[in-house]
């Protein structure tokens, strides 16, 4: 018995990278997962991982800035598994360019994906975890939300505004014996690091690994471990906290 068994999970953006990665290590610890994305493809080879470690998993196409999307997913969630214990709204998107250079389009869009979908998430999730008598919800932000970073201004004000997000949750859900709380990952190596570092990225590698205390990059499955205890019954008095996977880099 896993210490999510019984428990039933949505991971949004989980066709890929860190969502992927969460969804596999919700599933070994027991829980039944719902994970969402846009592409149909991918989302199948996330359903094939997650069998493979003996989890039970649906697939949902989802667009998380699409109101009707997130009204569809509950209603497949709830149809198929009965209750909703806890959602992870993992999916976001990535602006990496100079100041001048950004445009207000840029910023728009990663406000629709970065923050409209987890406040469409939380909204629509509200109401089957206070039926359900509690549950957790968190978001997936970044340490660049905290303490800015290198050409991420908009990227920086979308995940900041989602800490914030979290935290007014947090208190409002503490009634219901909701938790929410933001987690805020450093470098982790995905598939999709080159897309936003560009292709010479392993280049960079030895650079990247000296600015963090611990010598590493962080891997997919550190984040899932903490999405693991967050969801559990061991994290019963945690919410409204921000909690960095960083291997140390925030505290430089």
């Amino acid at each position: 018995m896993g210490v999510l068994s019984g428990k039933v999970a949505i991971v949004t953006g989980a066709t890929s990278g860190i969502g992927k990665g969460c969804a596999i290590e919700l599933a070994k610890a027991g829980a039944k997962v719902v994970v969402t994305g846009r592409n149909e493809e991918r989302g199948a080879n996330t359903v094939r991982l997650v069998h493979e470690v003996g989890g039970d998993v649906t697939f949902v196409r989802q667009d998380v800035t699409v109101e009707s999307d997130w009204q569809k997913l509950m209603e497949i969630t709830l149809s198929t598994y009965g209750r909703l214990d806890c959602l992870l709204n993992n999916a976001g998107e990535a602006v990496i360019k100079p100041l001048e250079k950004l445009t207000l389009d840029d910023l728009q869009f990663l406000l629709r994906v970065d923050l409209d979908g987890p406040f469409l998430g939380i909204k629509h999730a509200w109401p089957h975890l206070k039926k359900a008598g509690g549950g957790t919800i968190m978001n997936m932000s970044s340490i660049t939300g905290q303490k800015g970073g290198h050409l991420g201004s908009a990227y920086c004000a979308a995940k900041g505004a989602q800490v914030a997000l979290t935290k007014a949750a947090a208190v409002e859900g503490a009634g219901h014996n909701i938790r929410v709380n933001a987690i805020l990952p450093g470098l982790i190596w995905t598939e999709g690091v080159p897309d936003v570092m560009g292709p010479n990225v392993d280049e960079y590698m030895p650079k990247l690994r000296a600015s963090v205390p611990t010598g590493e990059v962080g891997e997919t499955w550190h984040v899932g471990k903490t999405v693991v205890y967050l969801a559990s019954d061991a994290a019963a008095y945690v919410t409204g906290a921000e909690i960095n996977i960083d291997g140390g880099k925030s505290a430089t």
